[in-house]
């Protein structure tokens, strides 16, 4: 019986708390909307590519020019050992994006986000450098993921 009561009243509590919460997916209120409507800027480098491809996937392509993401990143590099020897590498970054509308050129979201990669050094050149790229790589795509996560979190619902 006591069981019973523990269960209505688990399932009365999850129906009127429920009441009150809105939609998330609203036309024009919400970062579904912006699906297709970002426009990127051209890559330059591999690392652009990178991270303008990940955005991509994230936004998809784009189908109607509403708003324009301008994003600007920087690397540092810093290397970590001990006796004059360096067996790690860190990859800090940091992108600065403006989200701005294209016909009133009004700036929407402006934000930076900062992460960071690492890899192993190696004795064999070939193999840091393999590395170090995929490390950038992949540098490139979480500042791409912050990016998305920052817009998604910061749209104002007001637009």
């Amino acid at each position: 019986m006591l069981l019973f009561n523990r269960r209505k009243f688990i399932f009365l509590f999850s129906a009127v708390a429920g009441c009150s919460f809105t939609p998330v997916f609203k036309s024009k209120q919400s970062p579904e909307y912006l699906k297709g409507k970002i426009e990127f800027l051209k890559p330059t480098s591999r690392g652009e590519y990178i991270l303008v491809s990940r955005l991509e996937e994230n936004f998809g392509r784009v189908e109607e020019v509403l708003f324009k993401l301008s994003v600007s990143t920087s690397v540092n590099k810093k290397g970590f050992g001990g006796l004059g020897n360096i067996s790690r590498y860190n990859l800090p970054g940091s992108a600065s994006f403006v989200l701005t509308e294209v016909s009133t050129g009004k700036v929407i979201i402006s934000d930076e986000v900062n992460t960071f990669t690492s890899y192993s050094a190696s004795a064999q050149t070939l193999a840091t450098e393999t590395a170090e790229r995929s490390a950038r790589d992949r540098l490139m795509k979480a500042l791409a993921d912050q990016i998305t996560t920052s817009i998604n979190m910061k749209y104002p619902s007001d637009l």
